[in-house]
């Protein structure tokens, strides 16, 4: 006699994706052995071949727009990461503080970091890549050792072709500091343009200026503020792509760090060896608790950018619409579900589409 799926009711292991729940027979058997054997292969050490298969696997599913099954093998990957990666052990200390206290864990930073002034504002960028064609970047800040969520920002990468973290954040770190470099100018274009001074001393000048005058007005309004502190999620490579931006924008005495979350190494500029602190000391506290924030916005992003992707490409099975045409309808109107409520008239009057085309894309859009 087998047990039937009323015998089973009591377990959810199949329902939270921990179990393929052979014993009710929703997996086939063939099937199910396939997982036994790869899971004896990657016990008996095979675990290279397991985790190329697995990369193979995403790519191919992102290959083919299947988003939800390449961001499940996204995160399989690097769970067998994790797992196959090498433990540092460590001691920890007698009368380890477990109460945040996030003022102390910015001034302890400034020690070990040897900084001159206080890292108030801190700014840190991730790169998140999920395939080739999504590439996307965070930025958080931290304002007095606590989140200022207000202020995170994400950016799509635009610049780089492929994975290419090194590449990716350089670009990140020139568009979120040419364009404070830019609002400095618009707010005081006369003291921007001053060439004896150095160009973080003006910028952190004419943020005091701006903000001092709209407390005055008692106002919140906008002003430039450069961050104290800058941190790359990442090793030397990251650290210098940063870096040699930060140079070319004239800002290479803004305070810069890599942070390498794996073994918790902080990486300077000029100095090779990393820099490793106790774990109990609060400023690597303060720092591994700045990158949390990357992975929501990162997720949403990715969701929200492969939704866009699935809805253009209702457009590429659309008779006459080249990819050209493609790229102008969507710059003309945004997006598919807007490009949806158009008329035949509207979509004439853009450049190099007919009125029998527009007729066309309108009737395609109401039954695709």
């Amino acid at each position: 006699m087998r047990p039937g799926e009323h015998d089973y009711k009591h377990c959810n292991d199949d329902i939270i994706k921990n179990c393929t729940a052979p014993c009710i027979g929703k997996i086939e058997r063939a099937a199910y052995l396939t997982r036994v054997d790869n899971a004896c292969s990657f016990l008996d050490g095979q675990s290279k071949e397991t985790v190329a298969a697995l990369e193979q696997e995403m790519q191919s599913a992102a290959a083919k727009l299947d988003f939800e099954r390449a961001a499940e093998l996204r995160d399989m990957l690097d769970s067998f990461r994790k797992t196959l990666a090498p433990k540092r052990k460590f001691n920890r200390g007698r009368g380890v503080p477990s109460a945040i206290n996030p003022v102390d864990d910015v001034k302890e930073l400034q020690e070990v970091l040897r900084m001159d002034t206080l890292p108030a504002i801190m700014e840190c960028f991730d790169i998140s890549n999920i395939s080739t064609t999504h590439c996307v970047a965070s930025m958080v800040r931290f304002k007095n050792g606590e989140p200022d969520n207000h202020n995170y920002r994400r950016y799509r990468i635009k610049t780089v072709k492929g994975q290419n973290d090194f590449a990716s954040m350089a670009e990140v770190v020139r568009r979120r500091y040419s364009r404070i470099l830019l609002e400095a100018r618009e707010a005081e274009p006369e003291t921007a343009d001053a060439t004896q001074e150095d160009p973080l001393e003006a910028l952190r000048r004419i943020g005091e200026s701006l903000e001092g005058r709209s407390k005055g007005k008692g106002s919140s309004g906008r002003f430039v503020r450069l961050p104290d502190l800058v941190i790359v999620d990442g090793g030397k490579g990251q650290l210098s792509s940063a870096m040699g931006e930060m140079k070319r924008l004239g800002l290479h005495d803004l305070p810069l760090i890599g942070l390498a979350k794996e073994f918790e190494e902080i990486y300077r500029p000029g100095v090779s060896e990393p820099l490793i602190l106790p774990h109990d000391m609060g400023a690597l506290r303060l720092l591994q608790r700045i990158p949390a924030g990357f992975a929501p916005r990162t997720t949403g992003y990715h969701q929200l950018l492969m939704k866009r992707r699935i809805d253009e490409s209702v457009l590429d099975d659309c008779p006459g619409i080249s990819q050209s045409r493609k790229q102008v309808l969507l710059k003309v109107f945004g997006s598919v579900a807007r490009l949806r409520k158009m008329s035949i008239d509207d979509l004439a009057a853009v450049n190099g589409i007919s009125s029998k085309l527009a007729a066309e894309i309108v009737q395609f859009l109401k039954t695709h």
